[in-house]
Protein backbone atom coordinates (compact mmCIF):
# COMPACT_ATOMS: atom_id res chain seq x y z
CA UNK A 1 0.00 0.00 0.00
CA UNK A 2 2.75 2.30 1.03
CA UNK A 3 4.41 2.00 -2.52
CA UNK A 4 1.35 2.13 -4.66
CA UNK A 5 0.63 5.77 -2.82
CA UNK A 6 4.39 6.82 -2.42
CA UNK A 7 4.62 5.91 -6.37
CA UNK A 8 1.15 7.86 -7.11
CA UNK A 9 2.58 10.83 -5.34
CA UNK A 10 5.54 11.03 -7.18
CA UNK A 11 3.21 10.74 -10.31
CA UNK A 12 1.35 13.94 -9.58
CA UNK A 13 4.59 15.43 -8.44
CA UNK A 14 5.74 15.38 -12.50
CA UNK A 15 2.65 15.96 -13.89
CA UNK A 16 2.60 19.09 -11.75
CA UNK A 17 6.29 19.47 -13.08
CA UNK A 18 5.13 19.74 -16.06
CA UNK A 19 2.40 22.12 -16.01
CA UNK A 20 4.84 24.25 -13.88
CA UNK A 21 7.87 24.19 -16.42
CA UNK A 22 4.74 25.58 -18.96
CA UNK A 23 3.05 28.18 -17.29
CA UNK A 24 6.36 30.23 -15.51
CA UNK A 25 8.19 30.68 -18.70
CA UNK A 26 4.81 32.14 -20.33
CA UNK A 27 4.26 34.43 -16.98
CA UNK A 28 7.33 35.56 -17.19
CA UNK A 29 7.60 36.09 -20.49
CA UNK A 30 4.51 38.48 -20.76
CA UNK A 31 5.33 39.86 -17.16
CA UNK A 32 2.09 38.56 -15.71
CA UNK A 33 3.80 38.40 -11.94
CA UNK A 34 0.08 38.94 -10.27
CA UNK A 35 -0.60 35.30 -12.35
CA UNK A 36 2.64 33.28 -11.65
CA UNK A 37 2.14 34.50 -7.62
CA UNK A 38 -1.22 32.64 -7.90
CA UNK A 39 0.46 29.67 -9.24
CA UNK A 40 2.88 29.68 -6.19
CA UNK A 41 0.04 29.51 -3.84
CA UNK A 42 -1.13 26.74 -5.70
CA UNK A 43 1.62 24.77 -5.53
CA UNK A 44 2.23 25.81 -1.72
CA UNK A 45 1.15 23.57 1.09
CA UNK A 46 0.34 24.05 4.86
CA UNK A 47 2.81 21.72 6.72
CA UNK A 48 -0.18 20.57 9.20
CA UNK A 49 2.23 18.65 11.27
CA UNK A 50 3.68 22.05 12.61
CA UNK A 51 0.65 24.04 12.37
CA UNK A 52 0.34 26.87 15.25
CA UNK A 53 -1.38 26.32 18.39
CA UNK A 54 -2.87 29.59 18.52
CA UNK A 55 -3.55 32.96 16.29
CA UNK A 56 -1.46 32.89 13.17
CA UNK A 57 1.00 35.83 13.64
CA UNK A 58 2.95 34.72 11.39
CA UNK A 59 3.06 33.15 8.01
CA UNK A 60 6.70 31.57 6.72
CA UNK A 61 7.84 29.99 3.30
CA UNK A 62 9.82 26.89 3.68
CA UNK A 63 12.20 25.75 0.78
CA UNK A 64 12.03 22.21 2.03
CA UNK A 65 15.21 20.06 2.18
CA UNK A 66 15.52 16.54 4.07
CA UNK A 67 17.17 16.69 7.42
CA UNK A 68 16.33 20.68 7.59
CA UNK A 69 12.87 19.53 7.41
CA UNK A 70 13.35 17.59 10.34
CA UNK A 71 14.95 19.92 12.40
CA UNK A 72 12.28 22.29 11.92
CA UNK A 73 9.34 19.85 12.59
CA UNK A 74 10.83 18.29 15.65
CA UNK A 75 11.21 22.35 17.22
CA UNK A 76 7.86 23.53 16.20
CA UNK A 77 5.89 20.49 16.59
CA UNK A 78 6.46 21.10 20.37
CA UNK A 79 7.24 24.84 20.78
CA UNK A 80 5.00 26.66 17.41
CA UNK A 81 2.65 29.01 18.63
CA UNK A 82 1.57 31.42 16.42
CA UNK A 83 3.80 30.73 13.01
CA UNK A 84 2.06 29.10 9.68
CA UNK A 85 4.76 27.15 7.81
CA UNK A 86 4.38 26.06 3.82
CA UNK A 87 6.18 24.15 1.88
CA UNK A 88 7.41 26.09 -1.24
CA UNK A 89 8.62 23.26 -3.29
CA UNK A 90 12.46 24.68 -4.09
CA UNK A 91 11.62 23.15 -7.90
CA UNK A 92 9.57 26.58 -8.50
CA UNK A 93 12.21 28.76 -8.01
CA UNK A 94 14.65 26.81 -9.83
CA UNK A 95 11.82 26.64 -13.09
CA UNK A 96 12.38 30.57 -12.36
CA UNK A 97 15.96 30.97 -11.96
CA UNK A 98 16.10 28.67 -15.46
CA UNK A 99 13.71 30.40 -17.30
CA UNK A 100 16.30 33.76 -16.89
CA UNK A 101 19.35 31.67 -17.03
CA UNK A 102 18.41 28.21 -19.28
CA UNK A 103 19.25 24.66 -17.65
CA UNK A 104 23.39 24.68 -18.54
CA UNK A 105 24.19 27.92 -17.46
CA UNK A 106 26.76 28.06 -14.88
CA UNK A 107 28.42 31.68 -15.40
CA UNK A 108 25.76 34.70 -14.39
CA UNK A 109 25.29 37.35 -17.21
CA UNK A 110 25.28 40.26 -14.83
CA UNK A 111 22.82 42.19 -17.12
CA UNK A 112 20.82 38.95 -16.79
CA UNK A 113 21.46 38.39 -12.60
CA UNK A 114 19.82 42.19 -12.47
CA UNK A 115 16.60 41.48 -14.66
CA UNK A 116 15.78 38.32 -12.42
CA UNK A 117 16.59 39.93 -8.87
CA UNK A 118 14.36 42.89 -10.00
CA UNK A 119 11.77 40.17 -11.29
CA UNK A 120 11.87 38.49 -7.50
CA UNK A 121 11.77 41.90 -6.13
CA UNK A 122 8.40 42.72 -7.94
CA UNK A 123 7.48 38.69 -7.41
CA UNK A 124 7.96 38.61 -3.15
CA UNK A 125 6.36 42.29 -3.03
CA UNK A 126 2.96 40.96 -4.22
CA UNK A 127 3.28 37.93 -1.87
CA UNK A 128 4.46 40.14 1.08
CA UNK A 129 1.29 43.07 0.55
CA UNK A 130 -1.02 40.68 -0.72
CA UNK A 131 -0.90 37.22 0.80
CA UNK A 132 0.84 38.39 3.68
CA UNK A 133 3.95 36.05 3.72
CA UNK A 134 6.18 36.94 6.54
CA UNK A 135 9.42 35.41 6.28
CA UNK A 136 11.55 32.43 4.32
CA UNK A 137 13.50 29.72 5.62
CA UNK A 138 16.46 27.64 3.38
CA UNK A 139 19.17 25.02 4.59
CA UNK A 140 21.61 25.46 2.06
CA UNK A 141 23.97 28.74 1.93
CA UNK A 142 25.18 27.67 -1.58
CA UNK A 143 22.43 26.92 -3.67
CA UNK A 144 22.82 28.94 -6.95
CA UNK A 145 19.18 29.12 -7.44
CA UNK A 146 18.65 30.85 -4.23
CA UNK A 147 21.45 32.80 -3.17
CA UNK A 148 20.05 36.15 -5.51
CA UNK A 149 16.60 35.05 -3.17
CA UNK A 150 18.50 36.11 -0.28
CA UNK A 151 19.10 39.75 -1.74
CA UNK A 152 15.61 39.99 -3.15
CA UNK A 153 14.17 39.23 0.67
CA UNK A 154 17.03 41.68 2.13
CA UNK A 155 15.87 44.47 -0.05
CA UNK A 156 12.10 44.15 0.71
CA UNK A 157 13.00 43.50 4.47
CA UNK A 158 12.25 40.09 4.38
CA UNK A 159 13.97 38.25 6.78
CA UNK A 160 15.26 34.98 5.08
CA UNK A 161 16.56 32.64 7.58
CA UNK A 162 19.32 30.15 6.72
CA UNK A 163 18.56 27.11 8.71
CA UNK A 164 22.05 25.75 7.71
CA UNK A 165 22.65 22.03 8.05
CA UNK A 166 25.69 21.00 6.11
CA UNK A 167 27.77 21.94 9.10
CA UNK A 168 29.38 18.31 10.86
CA UNK A 169 32.69 18.12 8.96
CA UNK A 170 35.63 16.78 9.28
CA UNK A 171 38.90 18.92 9.79
CA UNK A 172 40.10 18.67 6.74
CA UNK A 173 36.32 19.71 4.98
CA UNK A 174 36.52 22.65 7.20
CA UNK A 175 40.11 23.97 5.87
CA UNK A 176 38.72 23.95 2.77
CA UNK A 177 35.47 25.14 3.06
CA UNK A 178 36.83 28.36 4.92
CA UNK A 179 39.55 28.69 2.16
CA UNK A 180 36.74 29.01 -0.62
CA UNK A 181 34.73 31.10 1.18
CA UNK A 182 37.71 33.53 2.28
CA UNK A 183 39.32 33.41 -1.83
CA UNK A 184 35.97 33.48 -3.58
CA UNK A 185 35.30 36.48 -0.85
CA UNK A 186 31.55 35.00 -0.08
CA UNK A 187 29.18 36.62 1.34
CA UNK A 188 25.71 36.20 2.31
CA UNK A 189 23.05 38.36 1.48
CA UNK A 190 20.24 36.67 3.52
CA UNK A 191 19.04 38.25 7.04
CA UNK A 192 20.79 35.44 9.81
CA UNK A 193 22.13 32.23 10.02
CA UNK A 194 21.15 29.14 12.76
CA UNK A 195 24.22 26.38 12.61
CA UNK A 196 24.89 22.90 14.36
CA UNK A 197 28.65 24.31 16.14
CA UNK A 198 30.79 26.85 17.30
CA UNK A 199 33.10 25.73 14.33
CA UNK A 200 30.88 26.31 11.96
CA UNK A 201 29.99 29.47 13.27
CA UNK A 202 33.78 30.30 13.51
CA UNK A 203 34.14 29.14 9.72
CA UNK A 204 31.90 31.83 8.55
CA UNK A 205 32.87 34.38 10.63
CA UNK A 206 36.61 33.99 10.17
CA UNK A 207 36.10 33.86 6.26
CA UNK A 208 33.75 36.75 6.23
CA UNK A 209 30.84 35.22 4.60
CA UNK A 210 28.62 36.57 7.41
CA UNK A 211 29.38 39.29 10.05
CA UNK A 212 29.32 37.22 13.84
CA UNK A 213 26.11 39.27 14.66
CA UNK A 214 23.86 37.33 12.70
CA UNK A 215 25.08 33.98 13.12
CA UNK A 216 23.46 31.74 16.01
CA UNK A 217 24.67 28.63 17.13
CA UNK A 218 21.50 26.69 18.06
CA UNK A 219 22.29 22.95 17.28
CA UNK A 220 21.06 19.99 15.99
CA UNK A 221 17.04 20.31 17.04
CA UNK A 222 16.01 16.96 15.23
CA UNK A 223 19.11 14.67 17.38
CA UNK A 224 15.95 15.08 20.13
CA UNK A 225 14.17 12.50 18.72
CA UNK A 226 16.73 10.14 18.77
CA UNK A 227 17.43 10.76 22.49
CA UNK A 228 13.85 9.15 22.57
CA UNK A 229 14.71 6.45 21.69
CA UNK A 230 17.66 5.66 25.03
CA UNK A 231 14.65 4.45 26.63
CA UNK A 232 13.06 1.86 24.33
CA UNK A 233 15.28 -1.62 24.30
CA UNK A 234 15.69 -2.09 20.89
CA UNK A 235 15.16 -5.49 18.39
CA UNK A 236 17.31 -7.96 16.95
CA UNK A 237 18.45 -5.66 13.78
CA UNK A 238 21.41 -3.96 12.60
CA UNK A 239 21.35 -0.59 10.71
CA UNK A 240 23.85 0.10 8.29
CA UNK A 241 24.34 3.74 6.75
CA UNK A 242 25.97 3.01 3.10
CA UNK A 243 29.11 4.55 3.15
CA UNK A 244 29.32 7.14 0.76
CA UNK A 245 32.41 7.22 -2.09
CA UNK A 246 33.90 10.95 -0.35
CA UNK A 247 31.90 11.36 3.03
CA UNK A 248 34.18 14.08 4.94
CA UNK A 249 37.24 14.33 1.98
CA UNK A 250 37.45 17.24 0.54
CA UNK A 251 36.32 16.46 -3.17
CA UNK A 252 33.54 18.04 -3.48
CA UNK A 253 35.09 21.57 -3.32
CA UNK A 254 38.09 20.20 -5.72
CA UNK A 255 35.75 19.06 -8.18
CA UNK A 256 34.04 22.48 -8.16
CA UNK A 257 36.71 24.60 -8.01
CA UNK A 258 39.94 22.65 -9.65
CA UNK A 259 43.08 21.42 -7.72
CA UNK A 260 44.95 25.25 -9.09
CA UNK A 261 42.26 26.77 -7.08
CA UNK A 262 43.63 25.35 -3.68
CA UNK A 263 46.87 25.10 -4.69
CA UNK A 264 48.20 27.65 -2.03
CA UNK A 265 46.04 25.91 0.40
CA UNK A 266 48.96 24.03 3.01
CA UNK A 267 47.14 20.62 3.55
CA UNK A 268 45.97 20.54 -1.04
CA UNK A 269 49.80 19.39 -1.27
CA UNK A 270 48.44 15.71 -0.16
CA UNK A 271 45.49 15.88 -1.80
CA UNK A 272 44.57 12.89 -4.13
CA UNK A 273 41.37 12.83 -6.08
CA UNK A 274 41.56 9.15 -6.62
CA UNK A 275 41.25 8.45 -2.64
CA UNK A 276 37.89 7.40 -1.87
CA UNK A 277 36.34 5.30 0.76
CA UNK A 278 34.92 2.63 -1.59
CA UNK A 279 37.33 -0.39 0.49
CA UNK A 280 35.30 0.42 3.27
CA UNK A 281 31.65 -0.01 2.01
CA UNK A 282 32.48 -3.48 0.23
CA UNK A 283 34.33 -4.96 2.80
CA UNK A 284 31.45 -4.12 5.40
CA UNK A 285 28.98 -5.24 3.06
CA UNK A 286 30.68 -8.48 2.35
CA UNK A 287 31.05 -8.96 6.18
CA UNK A 288 27.37 -8.01 6.52
CA UNK A 289 26.19 -10.73 4.10
CA UNK A 290 28.31 -13.41 5.59
CA UNK A 291 26.58 -12.25 9.28
CA UNK A 292 23.46 -12.41 7.71
CA UNK A 293 23.98 -16.06 6.40
CA UNK A 294 24.97 -17.08 9.79
CA UNK A 295 22.47 -15.28 11.57
CA UNK A 296 19.10 -15.48 9.53
CA UNK A 297 17.47 -14.30 12.66
CA UNK A 298 18.90 -11.08 12.38
CA UNK A 299 17.38 -8.14 10.30
CA UNK A 300 20.04 -5.89 8.80
CA UNK A 301 18.74 -2.61 7.17
CA UNK A 302 21.14 -1.12 4.67
CA UNK A 303 19.41 2.81 4.56
CA UNK A 304 20.97 4.38 1.36
CA UNK A 305 21.09 8.34 1.12
CA UNK A 306 18.69 9.72 -0.64
CA UNK A 307 19.86 10.66 -4.12
CA UNK A 308 23.10 8.94 -3.65
CA UNK A 309 24.22 7.18 -6.49
CA UNK A 310 25.30 3.77 -6.12
CA UNK A 311 25.64 0.40 -7.73
CA UNK A 312 22.34 -1.58 -7.48
CA UNK A 313 24.54 -4.93 -9.19
CA UNK A 314 26.48 -5.23 -5.41
CA UNK A 315 22.81 -5.80 -3.90
CA UNK A 316 21.73 -8.64 -6.30
CA UNK A 317 20.99 -11.67 -4.26
CA UNK A 318 21.19 -10.51 -1.28
CA UNK A 319 20.46 -12.64 1.94
CA UNK A 320 16.22 -12.32 2.56
CA UNK A 321 17.24 -11.16 6.25
CA UNK A 322 18.73 -8.17 4.54
CA UNK A 323 16.59 -5.36 4.06
CA UNK A 324 17.38 -1.89 1.36
CA UNK A 325 15.95 1.23 2.59
CA UNK A 326 15.80 4.21 0.08
CA UNK A 327 13.66 6.53 1.17
CA UNK A 328 12.45 9.05 4.67
CA UNK A 329 14.96 10.20 7.02
CA UNK A 330 17.43 7.74 8.55
CA UNK A 331 16.98 8.53 12.29
CA UNK A 332 14.03 6.42 12.59
CA UNK A 333 15.37 3.57 12.17
CA UNK A 334 16.69 4.07 14.84
CA UNK A 335 14.31 2.92 17.40
CA UNK A 336 14.18 -0.59 16.60
CA UNK A 337 18.30 -1.02 15.65
CA UNK A 338 20.67 -2.93 18.56
CA UNK A 339 24.07 -1.75 16.40
CA UNK A 340 24.17 1.37 13.99
CA UNK A 341 27.75 1.11 11.55
CA UNK A 342 28.30 4.23 9.76
CA UNK A 343 31.40 6.30 8.57
CA UNK A 344 31.59 9.84 8.38
CA UNK A 345 28.06 10.64 8.97
CA UNK A 346 25.43 12.75 10.86
CA UNK A 347 24.01 9.21 11.48
CA UNK A 348 26.36 7.86 13.78
CA UNK A 349 26.03 11.05 16.35
CA UNK A 350 22.30 10.03 16.30
CA UNK A 351 23.12 6.51 17.00
CA UNK A 352 25.46 7.84 19.95
CA UNK A 353 22.43 9.52 21.03
CA UNK A 354 20.20 6.66 20.86
CA UNK A 355 22.27 4.92 22.52
CA UNK A 356 22.91 1.97 20.30
CA UNK A 357 26.19 0.06 19.73
CA UNK A 358 28.43 2.22 17.76
CA UNK A 359 30.41 0.25 15.06
CA UNK A 360 32.81 1.48 12.98
CA UNK A 361 34.16 -0.21 9.62
CA UNK A 362 38.60 0.52 10.32
CA UNK A 363 39.00 -2.09 7.54
CA UNK A 364 43.69 -1.61 7.31
CA UNK A 365 43.58 2.01 8.25
CA UNK A 366 47.16 1.54 7.82
CA UNK A 367 47.55 0.25 4.47
CA UNK A 368 44.97 2.47 3.49
CA UNK A 369 47.08 5.44 5.19
CA UNK A 370 43.72 6.60 6.60
CA UNK A 371 44.26 10.25 8.21
CA UNK A 372 42.82 11.66 11.58
CA UNK A 373 41.99 14.91 9.45
CA UNK A 374 39.40 13.22 6.86
CA UNK A 375 37.92 11.10 9.84
CA UNK A 376 35.03 12.34 11.71
CA UNK A 377 35.82 12.66 15.40
CA UNK A 378 33.77 10.89 17.20
CA UNK A 379 36.01 9.71 20.71
CA UNK A 380 34.49 6.32 20.68
CA UNK A 381 35.89 3.19 22.23
CA UNK A 382 38.57 0.80 20.98
CA UNK A 383 35.76 -1.81 20.93
CA UNK A 384 33.75 0.32 18.39
CA UNK A 385 36.05 0.10 15.61
CA UNK A 386 36.37 -3.04 13.38
CA UNK A 387 39.79 -3.45 12.17
CA UNK A 388 40.01 -5.95 10.01
CA UNK A 389 37.12 -7.89 8.18
CA UNK A 390 37.45 -10.71 11.19
CA UNK A 391 37.55 -8.31 13.86
CA UNK A 392 34.55 -6.66 12.75
CA UNK A 393 32.59 -9.95 12.85
CA UNK A 394 33.93 -10.62 15.77
CA UNK A 395 32.77 -6.99 17.17
CA UNK A 396 29.73 -7.01 15.59
CA UNK A 397 28.65 -10.40 17.27
CA UNK A 398 29.55 -9.62 20.69
CA UNK A 399 27.18 -6.29 20.26
CA UNK A 400 24.25 -8.31 19.13
CA UNK A 401 24.46 -10.43 22.43
CA UNK A 402 25.27 -7.89 24.52
CA UNK A 403 22.46 -7.04 27.24
CA UNK A 404 21.39 -3.65 26.05
CA UNK A 405 20.72 -1.82 29.79
CA UNK A 406 18.52 1.28 29.11
CA UNK A 407 19.73 3.18 32.08
CA UNK A 408 23.47 2.55 31.38
CA UNK A 409 25.60 5.51 28.80
CA UNK A 410 27.55 3.27 26.12
CA UNK A 411 28.83 6.27 24.76
CA UNK A 412 30.51 9.48 25.36
CA UNK A 413 28.05 12.50 24.54
CA UNK A 414 31.13 14.68 23.80
CA UNK A 415 30.63 14.18 19.99
CA UNK A 416 27.11 15.62 20.07
CA UNK A 417 28.22 18.85 22.03
CA UNK A 418 31.13 18.95 19.77
CA UNK A 419 29.45 18.58 16.43
CA UNK A 420 25.93 18.87 16.74
CA UNK A 421 25.66 21.26 20.21
CA UNK A 422 23.10 19.06 21.43
CA UNK A 423 24.22 16.71 23.92
CA UNK A 424 21.53 18.87 26.60
CA UNK A 425 19.11 17.98 23.79
CA UNK A 426 17.60 21.34 24.67
CA UNK A 427 18.14 22.39 20.90
CA UNK A 428 14.51 22.59 19.76
CA UNK A 429 13.85 25.40 22.24
CA UNK A 430 16.93 27.21 20.77
CA UNK A 431 15.61 26.92 17.30
CA UNK A 432 11.99 28.17 18.60
CA UNK A 433 13.55 31.22 20.17
CA UNK A 434 15.88 31.75 17.25
CA UNK A 435 13.01 31.99 15.32
CA UNK A 436 10.57 34.00 16.97
CA UNK A 437 13.54 36.51 17.41
CA UNK A 438 14.13 36.97 14.03
CA UNK A 439 10.51 36.69 12.00
CA UNK A 440 10.44 41.00 12.09
CA UNK A 441 13.46 41.94 10.26
CA UNK A 442 15.84 44.80 12.58
CA UNK A 443 17.94 46.93 10.36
Amino acid sequence: MYSILRDTYNLLGKINLKINDVLIPFLIKFKMINLLCLLMILNIKKIRSISPKSKIKYKVFVLSKSGGNEDLIYSQNKYNKNILYFHLPRSFITQIYQTFFGTKNTKKNKNIEKNYINFLISLLKILKEKYKINAFIGFNFNFIVEIDLHIACNYLKIPFLLLYKESVLTRSERKYLQYYLKKKEVKFNGYKIAVYSNYAKNIFSKSNFVNEDKIKVIGCSRLGESFTYKSKIPKNQILYYEIQNDRGLPHRFVKQFTNNFFKNLDCHKNYNLKYNWNFLHHKTLKTLKKYAINNPETVIIIKIKTGNLHNTNQYLNLPKNIKLRYYGVGHELLENSKVVIGWNTTAILEGIAANRFILLPYFDSKIYNLKKENELMTKLKSENYGHSEKDFYKKLDFFMKKKYEKKKNYNSQYPLKYHLSNADNKAGFRLDKFLNENLRYKS
